[in-house]
């Protein structure tokens, strides 16, 4: 088995190793969008693509190159924010998904780090085995990657419950513990963002309600939640607790591949 895990650092040899062995191909899903004043712009996409990376070492999977755009409508009025329309992003995704189950992979994570793809995510999921389970016998899974271990980060949190919205505790730790010399604290002197009444990582009532997006001439920082608490610290916590659950939660769903697969064509 190849070390290498990202599949565009591996050759189509390699590639057709991993296919052969029954691995695991993880599609990150994440967004270009405003962080606040302190973080970049690719925040969701390069912590997709990291929790990918990690979860694959651990349990032998493979990672497609990460979507780097995604649902980003609220914060389109914010600078550096590139959105893509909910029925071309639920194409893109649609399209590397079954462009990977044609060539032979028979297990999919689209692991997802931008909380507005989560429910396009799951249509995608859903159309995938729709049009393709004819022919192809595959699972998908499709998953927020802080989803499973919500309950022990929010364990460990420092901020009140709306705290993890976006560009709050989570993340701005998350990128000071891996990407420190991208996150700019300084520049929150003064910037107090509004708490929401979703959170990441919180347990929450589970309702959607969409309300009027934010604008930037309304003094708005493109922040929901609290980063003034976030630390190195911190992030290295979550991180581990959110990768200790993920590879919990895949290790057990893999047999049930073979379960629901043995006997048929692949």
């Amino acid at each position: 088995m190849t070390a290498e895990v990202r599949m565009e650092r591996m050759t189509q040899n390699e590639v057709g190793e991993a296919i052969s062995q029954d691995r695991l191909v993880i599609i990150p899903t994440g967004a270009t969008e405003a962080h606040g004043p302190h973080m970049p712009t690719d925040t969701d996409t390069h912590q997709a693509g990291h929790i990918a990376l990690l979860l694959a070492k651990r349990i032998g999977a493979v990672v497609a190159p990460t979507i780097n755009y995604g649902i980003s409508k609220t914060f389109e009025n914010f600078p550096g924010t590139i959105s893509l329309s909910i029925p071309l992003y639920q194409d893109l995704v649609y399209e590397v998904g079954s462009a990977l189950v044609k060539s032979g992979f028979r297990k999919i994570l689209i692991l997802n780090g931008n909380r507005p793809n989560g429910t396009a995510n799951d249509a995608v999921a859903r159309r995938l085995q729709d049009d393709l389970d004819e022919e192809k016998s595959f699972v998908v899974t499709a998953l927020s990657y802080w989803e499973p271990g919500a309950l022990a980060v929010h364990a460990l949190r420092k901020s009140e419950v709306g705290g993890m919205g976006h560009a709050g505790e989570y993340e701005t730790s998350f990128q000071l513990a891996v990407r420190p010399e991208l996150v700019h604290m300084d520049r929150l002197k003064g910037v107090y963002a509004p708490l929401v009444g979703w959170d990441l990582v919180a347990p929450m009532v589970p309702v959607r309600t969409y309300g009027r997006r934010p604008r930037p001439a309304k003094g708005h920082a493109a922040i929901f939640g609290n980063p003034h608490v976030a630390s190195a610290e911190s992030g290295k916590a979550f991180i581990k607790v959110t990768v200790d659950a993920l590879e919990e939660l895949m290790n057990n769903i893999q047999p049930s591949y073979e379960e629901r697969n043995s006997g048929q064509k692949k």
